[in-house]
C-alpha cells in the first residue's frame, strides 16, 4: 500500500477478521429474488460497493492448515451475487458471467510459517488471475538479521503498488521478485531455529 499511495493512489485497508460479515447461505436469492442483492444484511453492505468500484483489490491471508482464513473465505463467497446465473465455457473453464461493470485487477498477498512455497498451493489455486505476492516463513521479518535479507522482496512489493497504482504491467522479473523461495539451507536453518524455540 506504501508503494501505491506514493504513486498518488487512493488506498483503504480493512481488517476481515473485524467486520461482520456471514458467509454465503447458497440460497440463490441473489440470482432469482432479488437479483444482485443479498438476503443478508451486515458490512458487506458497504464492502461489495468499494470492491466493485475498485481498480484493484489486494486481498491478503496468513496460511492456517495450507488454507485461507475462514474470514476471508466468508468475504469472497458474498462476491457470488457478482455474477449471472448462466454458464459459458472460456479455455475450457466453465464460468458465469459477472454481473459488475468491472472487475479490479486482483493481487494475492499470504504469508505462513512454513520455509517452502507448497504451503501456498492451494491458495495460488483459488486465485489463478492474481498477482501472487508470497512470503514463506514470514516470521523472519520479527528481526533484523531476517528483514535485512528479506529487504529485496520489501523493496519489490513497495515498486509492485507504484508499478499497478500507475497502471502499469508488472514484468515477469518483477513478479519473481514477488515470490520468496528461500534455498535449501534457508529452509534447514529456519526449521531448526524454530525447533529451538519450541523445544
Amino acid at each position: 500500500m506504501e508503494g501505491a499511495r506514493k504513486a498518488g493512489a487512493e488506498a483503504e485497508k480493512h481488517h476481515v477478521a473485524d467486520l461482520d460479515i456471514d458467509g454465503c447461505l447458497g440460497c440463490f436469492s441473489c440470482w432469482w429474488r432479488t437479483p444482485g442483492k443479498c438476503v443478508q444484511s451486515d458490512d458487506m453492505d458497504w464492502v461489495l460497493p468499494a470492491i466493485n468500484e475498485s481498480d484493484i483489490l489486494v486481498l491478503g491471508t496468513p496460511i492456517y492448515s495450507r488454507n485461507t482464513t475462514h474470514h476471508l473465505q466468508r468475504l469472497v463467497e458474498r462476491t457470488f451475487l457478482n455474477t449471472l446465473p448462466e454458464m459459458y465455457v472460456e479455455d475450457g473453464a466453465t464460468r458465469h458471467p459477472s454481473r459488475a461493470k468491472k472487475s479490479p485487477r486482483l493481487v494475492l498477498v499470504s504469508t505462513c510459517g512454513f520455509p517452502d512455497l507448497a504451503n501456498f498451493d492451494h491458495v495460488r489455486r483459488l486465485y489463478p488471475g492474481a498477482l501472487n505476492i508470497l512470503l514463506p516463513a514470514s516470521q523472519l521479518l520479527l528481526n533484523d538479521e531476517g528483514r535485512k535479507y528479506l529487504s529485496g522482496f520489501l523493496d519489490a512489493v513497495k515498486l509492485a503498488g507504484r508499478t499497478m497504482a500507475s497502471g502499469e504491467e508488472i514484468s515477469g522479473d518483477l513478479r519473481e521478485r514477488l515470490i520468496v523461495d528461500y534455498p535449501e539451507d534457508v529452509k534447514k536453518l529456519v526449521v531448526e531455529r524454530h525447533n529451538e524455540y519450541n523445544a
